[in-house]
């Protein structure tokens, strides 16, 4: 069992892994204020002096803790709610919460949650933990690392559904997942199948494939989105998406010309013109934007994550496309994650349903 708790903030900067945190107190909770987020004062009080007040009254409000707190908290709600309304707003029907007549935050029916919903709140689960805004606890400090690699490990598995929303969303396309193949055989029949879908290529047999082909079970690639309708030779684009949590060593998850040439090589026929894209769910540095343009890569970071993940158009195919990946995603979340929320009075919550 995965027991977490929040962590006491010493700013009042709101960032996404704050947000997160309060959405995941309201998930267990059901309803809560932006304030029930801890901040540590004694911190934040010169954080906020330093950030928002002029410098010839800062000694002023260093004579005045009190009048800090409360002009800080203030700000801390207000820009904390401002961000909630936008998710809000974005990501429409799929966002797991809703804002009461008291600006709170509140738990929509969990039974009307959508995957996008459960792909989202994983996410957020992700950023908090990385953030720091939330913390596995347990007595045991080895146990409670054991319990946040079992989580990392589930999140990999779902963050490649997760990438194929976001391309599909941003771009329009229809996705197919190739990350859940586990053998070279069952990858041949799923690039079968993903041709006769798009109604255009054809692969090669699987006798004609090299040794490097026959031992890859997924050929380097978790998602294909592709861009115009089906039977649309050499009009339509096929996004070749990798996906990865990784915040480092991400040079060979970049889906570049070199990669794009080997999953080139299982066709005869390409269906259609292929293009790289890596997804992470972080805040991209110019470093990494810079690697994925000089490699010719499309590049999503968290911001395109969470922006895109619920997009969708009335085009049949696409629709046709998302169902599929929804059913994959609800089985897939069904066992995702038993988690238990602390509060500072040691008061603990649990979900009947937890997500799906």
């Amino acid at each position: 069992m995965l027991k977490f708790q929040l962590v006491a903030q010493n700013s009042a900067e709101v960032t996404p892994d704050v947000l997160a945190a309060l959405e995941l107190a309201s998930l267990f909770m059901g309803e809560v204020s932006p304030n029930k987020l801890p901040i540590d004062f004694e911190c934040a009080r010169e954080w906020y002096i330093n950030n928002y007040v002029d410098e010839t009254d800062r000694d002023d409000y260093r004579c005045e803790p009190q009048l800090v707190d409360d002009e800080l908290a203030d700000r801390f709600s207000k820009s904390l709610l401002k961000m909630v309304k936008l998710r809000r707003d974005v990501l429409g029907e799929h966002y797991p919460f809703t804002v009461n007549d008291k600006d709170h935050l509140v738990t929509r029916d969990q039974g009307q949650f959508s995957a996008v919903s459960a792909c989202y709140l994983s996410l957020q689960f992700f950023r908090g933990l990385a953030g720091g805004t939330i913390q596995i606890y347990d007595e045991s400090y080895e146990i409670a690392e054991e319990c946040k690699d079992r989580f990392n490990q589930k999140f990999r598995e779902i963050f490649e559904f997760i990438a194929g929303y976001t391309v599909a969303g941003v771009k329009g396309g229809a996705p197919y997942m190739i990350s859940y193949c586990r053998s070279a055989k069952r990858l041949e029949v799923i690039l079968k199948i993903i041709c006769q879908k798009i109604g255009s290529g054809r692969i090669r047999s699987f006798d004609e494939w090299n040794t490097q082909q026959q031992n890859s079970n997924d050929a380097g690639v978790d998602c294909l989105v592709h861009l115009g309708g089906p039977g649309a030779p050499g009009s339509s684009e096929i996004v070749v998406v990798g996906a990865t949590v990784q915040d480092r060593g991400i040079d060979d998850k970049i889906i570049g010309q070199e990669k794009l040439h080997f999953f080139s090589s299982f066709f005869v026929q390409q269906p259609a013109a292929f293009r790289g894209a890596l997804v992470r769910p972080m805040d991209e540095d110019e470093y990494t934007k810079d690697k994925c343009v000089n490699r010719q890569c499309l590049l999503f970071s968290y911001d395109e994550i969470w922006r895109g993940i619920g997009k969708r158009t009335d085009d049949d195919y696409q629709k046709s496309a998302l169902r599929r990946m929804d059913a994959k995603v609800r089985n897939l979340m069904q066992t995702f994650l038993d988690a238990v929320f602390l509060d500072d009075f040691g008061e603990s919550y649990e979900l009947d349903q937890f997500w799906l």
